[in-house]
């Protein structure tokens, strides 16, 4: 019977048609029946009508029992813990990797945050190219504006430069004028001296210097201003007397009113301003104001007065020299 119990037992494990709780059941039936077989020694016998007829046997055989049915037993004992080791293993193993699958789906961003960051990302990266399309812009109108305010300046420069040019163009010949101008008074006060009579300023000035080194029988070389020099020394003192007489002091103009000039106003009578004054030198008040003081800019002398002036009449202040203003 143990023999018949043992080939099923291990046929229903093969299939695995037992649960631990039979397995635990069939282990005592086992044990029970080896502690049996010890205590007598019996034999099994089936027979024809399907019972087993039990029969004591020699003791080598019931001592043979006795040792492989524990034996068995730890065999499948350990056989079993193995299977259960195993199962605990792999259901642990199960466990832990669907705890991992868990937290990662836990852990990873819905598919809402994934879309919100995707349009994070592209609103930066547009407003970065719009920044940087604008910085561009900026750093090219400044370029621009940079190159307007050089051409401009360019402009300007050179624009000062020809005035500043034409300006001394213009001051050189203005000196010229005056030293013309100087000349021909230097001349007159000699002509003055010599004979009592002047041209006028008119007539070519060479030819009148010319005269006048005929009259004094003397000759000269060098420049025109060197021999009019020459003829002052030759002259002496009787040039500067000239200089002071050379032009005849004229009377002013007389006060004129409206009632003189016969201009009927339709108003009482009444004393009127008179007309001389304002374009009158105002040292003399007889010849008109044609030279002005530099650097003072005051146009207020003629010309014999302002050769005499070192001082501008109007302010006092010291003269470098006198020009005749020209309209440009």
């Amino acid at each position: 019977m143990a023999h018949a119990l043992e080939r099923w037992w291990t046929r229903a494990e093969e299939l695995e048609l037992l649960r631990p709780s039979d397995k635990a059941h069939l282990e005592a039936v086992m044990a029970i029946l080896a502690m049996r077989s010890c205590a007598a020694a019996r034999t099994e016998t089936h027979m024809p009508d399907g019972s087993i007829d039990i029969t004591d046997f020699s003791a080598g055989r019931s001592l043979g029992l006795q040792q492989a049915a524990p034996e068995a037993a730890d065999r499948r004992a350990e056989e079993e813990k193995a299977r259960r080791r195993a199962k605990a293993a792999e259901a642990t193993a199960a466990k832990k990797e669907a705890k991992a699958k868990n937290n990662k789906a836990k852990k990873a961003p819905s598919a809402f945050a994934l879309e919100e960051e995707r349009r994070a990302k592209a609103a930066a990266e547009v407003r970065a190219q719009e920044e940087k399309a604008a910085q561009l812009a900026a750093e090219q109108e400044a370029a621009r504006r940079a190159e307007r305010e050089a051409a401009e300046l360019a402009g300007a420069a050179e624009r000062a430069a020809l005035r500043e040019d034409a300006e001394l163009a213009e001051a050189l010949r203005r000196s010229e004028v005056d030293a013309e101008e100087a000349l021909a008074r230097r001349v007159s006060r000699c002509e003055e001296a010599v004979s009592s009579e002047s041209t006028g300023g008119g007539g070519d000035l060479v030819r009148r210097v010319e005269r006048l080194e005929a009259s004094l029988g003397a000759a000269t070389e060098g420049s025109l201003e060197e021999r009019v020099g020459a003829i002052e020394r030759l002259i002496g003192p009787e040039a500067g007397e000239a200089a002071e007489q050379h032009l005849p002091v004229t009377e002013p103009i007389a006060a004129v009113s409206l009632a003189d000039a016969c201009l009927d106003t339709g108003r009482p009578a009444a004393p009127e301003s008179t007309m001389g004054g304002e374009t009158t030198c105002i040292v003399c008040f007889a010849r008109v104001k044609s030279h002005a003081a530099v650097p003072c800019g005051h146009l207020c002398a003629c010309g014999p007065c302002s050769e005499l002036m070192r001082i501008c009449p109007y302010c006092r202040e010291p003269v470098m020299m006198w020009m005749v203003p020209r309209p440009v």
